[in-house]
């Protein structure tokens, strides 16, 4: 990007926030409660970031942190909300699910949800990795904060995080009864309504329940069938119970179930290019040609493809158990045991073209999923030598199956009707065990070393069983080995880290580190032919970071920021092409080279007065292919060079907000103002650059009442009110952002 263009941005943004005063909160902008005649100061914020309880500005790592104060004052729903308001962070829907959600940070991630590749940025749920990105969409009922970490976490979170990790932890029962309710309604006939309640049995045995439901009609709309599409029908429960036997002793146990209904479709494009996307088409918001049908995908999703004629629909059905054993062996040190278990059903039928009038000419998905995962961990977290030596070390198990079972249909040529492009279904199996060490040294009392590592031990099988619809179509385990191909790959791996903590005083701390991580090869799980399953390399990434934290002006100025270099080995890409001699659509993965990128991160907040806050966070990142390696048996045109940028790495990222607040004694309670603004420069969403997002400029406005009690209050809020137009994906289609939202929300405590 043009320095002239960062300038211009950077003051166009700041001009904005002063003169619109207004307000969005994150982690930054929590306030302490203080006397009337007391100027109000940042709240301090804990984080787990290092696996153990610390203060954000004492993590010597780039994390960006929201309470579930400040979560419900931005009103996000989900994580897909929240990536928004992180620096270097692109987030959206996976093409066709909006249960799944594709994070990218600093230039790593996936925007492919088939089991054989793996995420580089890790979900987790109350410290249980979620393996699949198929449902990694965790709806918010009762939040107490997500912790969004960038660059490798090769160490403590460990598993595949190359990109980083975002890190959800759901609030503990409370030891009184109360709950809280709210309900909403908004643009698209857009319903919600969640419920939490604590019941606490005894003062040793804590319960807690909480759901919750949503209703969209969508907002995409078909010329062809007359529906609204990209809408959902979503549901969720909770419950949570904590035993205190003892002063020593804590047990968590949970339960949840999800039903994700979600889909996720791409807009109609006219032939004629688009300098505006770079791309060959022209995209029209927000509609549609799409012929097929909606309907349900409750049941066997091909039958209901063939016998109903109709699709464009997803079903995700989530069920979790977790749960965590604490105790306080000795007066510095913690066992905890944490296990847990996720399964998921997943059915979906995508037609992928936003042009085809005629439901059976264009490109149509029919797949049905089924994940089970089983994990757990112990871990000791423990201080020696007067606390100068603070250290955190574990076990770590995860077992995983997968089973796929994928379908691709064209039109029929003698008739309408659907003819089978490929069928095919497989069994996906991972075992994977670590152990790990990570310890904080104070030299000094200004002075601390951090060292860790972390060794890794992980076997995948994959197993092909061909069609079970269709006799000829689809191959066997037998057909891949025959091409040469392994079914089975190992991996064994020590990722370090090491870092040097300063704190000049007790209000600034600068930090530098080398960090480690990987993330496991795999195969081209839903290839058409055996000789397509071809296996690709771990993805190995080192990150150098310099950086500051900072409280200052008597804890009313926060300013962080980092300077970063990362350097990718083995980067694995995916794209989906149609290669020469084939008919169908190849999601093609791969190790495409290495990746270099490196920028300046920073998150800052402020508090102006008792009644007046602020954030401002942002980006400034570089990123290229230092070198490629080619593909075989994949044509010049469909090759990564070093020419092609990669994707979702914009030049320049900034978020901004401020918060007015002040009490209004006519009314009987507080009026509240909150204003966010957010920009992006240019990046392109495609792996082979053949479609770019324009320039973006969001601005968020809430107006809010809280009654004087504080038991309720009431909430009207307007995203993108730029009418800001983007794109997310170009998979077949162009897949579009969301549009201008209007929401009413009523909300309370008892």
């Amino acid at each position: 990007m043009k320095l002239r263009n960062f300038f211009l941005t950077t003051a166009t943004s700041v001009v904005a926030l002063s003169s619109l005063g207004t307000a969005v909160a994150q982690e930054s902008t929590d306030i302490e409660a203080v006397e009337e005649d007391e100027v109000a100061s940042l709240e301090t914020v804990i984080v787990t970031a290092e696996r153990r309880q610390v203060s954000l500005q004492d993590a010597p790592v780039p994390v960006t942190a929201f309470t579930g104060e400040v979560i419900n004052d931005l009103n996000l729903n989900d994580t897909m909300e929240l990536a928004q308001y992180v620096p270097s962070m692109i987030a959206s829907h996976n093409a066709g699910l909006a249960s799944a959600n594709s994070y990218w940070i600093r230039g790593l991630g996936n925007s492919q949800s088939v089991a054989t590749f793996d995420p580089p940025v890790g979900s987790y749920v109350d410290e249980i990795y979620i393996a699949r990105q198929n449902a990694n969409n965790y709806a918010f009922l009762d939040t107490e904060r997500v912790e969004v970490l960038r660059g490798p976490q090769g160490t403590l979170f460990g598993r595949n995080t190359t990109g980083g990790a975002v890190n959800v932890i759901m609030a503990k029962p409370s030891d009184e009864f109360g709950g809280k309710y709210e309900a909403s309604v908004g643009s698209y006939d857009r319903y919600l309504v969640k419920g939490v309640l604590d019941a606490p049995v005894s003062d040793t045995v804590l319960t807690k329940i909480a759901g919750y439901y949503l209703r969209d009609d969508g907002y995409l709309k078909s010329q062809t069938t007359n529906e609204m599409l990209n809408g959902a029908e979503n549901y969720g429960v909770r419950g949570d119970l904590r035993f205190l036997p003892n002063d020593r002793l804590t047990v968590d146990v949970a339960a949840e179930f999800f039903s994700d209904t979600g889909t996720y479709l791409g807009v109609y494009a006219a032939p004629t290019p688009s300098d505006k996307f770079e791309t060959t088409t022209t995209p029209h918001f927000y509609s549609t040609l799409n012929g097929l049908p909606q309907t349900d995908c409750d049941g066997d999703v091909v039958n209901i493809l063939l016998t109903q004629e109709q699709g464009n629909c997803a079903l995700t059905e989530t069920f979790g158990l977790n749960g965590k054993i604490a105790y306080e062996a000795t007066d510095t040190g913690t066992l905890e045991l944490i296990f847990g278990r996720r399964s998921f059903d997943q059915g979906y039928i995508n037609q992928y073209s936003g042009s085809s009038i005629n439901q059976y000419t264009g490109y149509t998905l029919a797949d049905n999923t089924t994940n089970e995962q089983e994990s757990v961990e112990l871990k000791w977290d423990d201080s020696l030598m007067n606390g100068r030596l603070r250290y955190v070390a574990g076990l770590f198990y995860l077992n995983e199956s997968t089973y796929y079972d994928t379908n691709a249909f064209g039109a029929n040529a003698t008739a309408d009707g659907y003819a089978y492009l490929t069928s095919n279904q497989f069994d996906h199996d991972v075992s994977t065990a670590a152990a790990y060490l990570q310890g904080d040294f104070d030299f000094t009392d200004q002075l601390t070393l951090t060292l860790g590592a972390r060794y890794t031990y992980e076997k995948k099988n994959l197993d092909f069983f061909g069609s079970k619809r269709v006799d000829g179509l689809g191959f066997t385990t037998q057909d891949v080995i025959d091409a040469g191909i392994p079914v089975e790959l190992k991996e064994y791996r020590i990722t370090p880290r090491i870092a040097l903590t300063y704190s000049p005083t007790d209000d600034v701390m600068i930090f530098a580190s080398a960090t480690n991580g990987f993330k496991s090869g795999g195969w081209n799980g839903n290839a058409p032919a055996p000789n397509r399953v071809l296996p690709f390399d771990p993805e190995q990434t080192w990150s150098y970071e310099l950086g500051v934290k900072s409280e200052l002006l008597n804890r009313r100025l926060r300013l962080n920021g980092n300077l970063y270099y990362t350097n990718t080995e083995d980067l694995q890409i995916t794209s989906g092409v149609i290669l020469p001699g084939e008919t169908a659509i190849v999601s093609l993965a791969r190790n495409a080279g290495e990746l270099e990128a490196s920028g300046f991160e920073f998150e800052t907040a402020y508090v102006f007065s008792n009644n007046l806050s602020g954030f401002l966070n942002g980006a400034i990142m570089d990123g290229k292919y230092a070198s490629v390696v080619p593909t075989p048996g994949v044509p010049d045109n469909l090759q990564v060079t070093t020419d092609i940028e990669p994707v979702r790495t914009p030049d320049f990222q900034l978020a901004g907000g401020l918060t007015y607040e002040a009490p209004v004694n006519a009314l009987s309670g507080d009026v509240r103002t909150t204003i966010a603004y957010r920009h992006n420069e240019p990046y392109y969403v495609s792996t082979l650059n053949t479609a770019r997002a324009p320039e973006e400029n969001y601005v968020d406005l809430t107006l809010g009442y809280t009654h004087e009690s504080g038991d309720w209050g009431i909430d009207l809020q307007g995203t993108n009110l730029t009418e800001q137009e983007t794109i997310t994906a170009n998979f077949l289609s162009l897949f579009p952002g969301q549009p201008r939202r209007v929401n009413l929300r009523i909300w309370g405590t008892f």
